[in-house]
């Protein structure tokens, strides 16, 4: 689950569901208790979208009146090819999504969950037309959230900076984002992840911008000290995907110790068991400007994104969206 990047509340207000269609309310207003989810999941009628060995089940809550199905199905079908652009495959072997319809003419607040299958639970709004469902970021991140084992609560960062991190590049590998927005987004948006003069260690922080993008900060970090580690014969998907296929996804629980661990194992390092116990146990603030002119990417006077391909790690930047 994720606030939106803008620090602006995603989700159907409370006014908004007053106003809406007595049924439509009633589904917004449904499912909050996830054993409610799980139980509409296996209850309600479901379309089955097969991905090689592995299947997506769409519950439309309650009938989801007023929302247009075949545009919901489309809308998922392009999120579940950015994951398995990013992932190899689709990173679980079955995948509940409950649609609940609301109010409004975008794609709401959503959040995901293991315990009792990867599913997820997301609001979206009758009015959203075809532009919303391509602008949306939110069922990507959720989806990623999918590809990982669960984590203890102190190493929620990881997990949100992951999806953070993850989300738009998987969306750009399919063309879903250009590479300009990707890196545009990542500049504007890392700064708000750099902890204050007071703040220590990631694990257990609740700030959001370092939950999100200072988690973000990490995965970008780890990117760039594999292909370094490596000397670019290994990168951080090549990890992210042996945790994958190792762990089966969110419905298993484990150490934040082992994710990196079984990550370093496949890119040939200890790359990020190092930059996890730095970022865990104390204060890092990278110099995010420095690390943008290394990958060479920056926004010029009129805020339009500029590359350096002579930058040193402009062979890296163009390898993270490349398929």
């Amino acid at each position: 689950m994720r606030l939106d990047r803008r620090a602006v509340v995603l989700g159907l207000g409370g006014a908004a569901v007053d106003a809406a269609p007595l049924g439509v309310a009633l589904a917004a207003l449904a499912y909050d208790n996830p054993e409610d989810m799980y139980g509409a999941l296996r209850q309600q009628p479901a379309e089955v979208l097969a991905l090689g060995e592995s299947r997506i089940r769409v519950v439309f809550a309650d009938g989801a009146p007023g929302l247009d199905r075949a545009r919901v199905l489309r809308w998922v079908q392009t999120a579940a090819a950015a994951l398995t652009a990013y992932f190899g495959h689709y990173p679980v072997s079955d995948y509940g999504l409950l649609v609940i319809a609301g109010p409004g003419d975008r794609v709401g607040h959503a959040t995901t969950f293991g315990y009792a299958g990867s599913a997820t639970r997301i609001h979206v709004g009758v009015d959203a037309d075809e532009a919303a469902f391509h602008r949306d970021w939110v069922l990507v991140h959720e989806m990623v959230h999918t590809a990982l084992p669960d984590l203890p609560r102190r190493a929620l960062w990881l997990q949100e900076g992951n999806a953070t991190y993850v989300e738009p590049v998987a969306r750009a590998m399919i063309g879903q984002l250009t590479p300009d927005e990707l890196w545009r987004e990542s500049i504007l948006g890392m700064p708000r992840g750099v902890p204050g003069a007071d703040e220590g260690g990631m694990d257990g922080t609740q700030a959001w911008g370092r939950l999100y993008w200072g988690g973000a900060i990490f995965w970008l970090m780890a990117e760039v000290a594999i292909y370094r580690d490596t000397s670019g014969r290994s990168s951080l998907r090549d990890a992210l995907r042996r945790i994958n296929r190792e762990s089966g996804g969110n419905r298993a629980d484990w150490p934040p110790e082992r994710l990196m661990a079984v990550g370093d194992a496949a890119a040939g390092t200890t790359s990020l068991q190092h930059l996890y116990a730095a970022f865990a146990e104390r204060r890092v603030a990278p110099d995010l400007g420095d690390l943008f002119r290394q990958l060479g990417v920056g926004l010029n006077a009129g805020g339009q994104v500029v590359f350096d391909d002579k930058a040193p790690l402009a062979a890296l930047r163009r390898s993270i969206t490349s398929r």
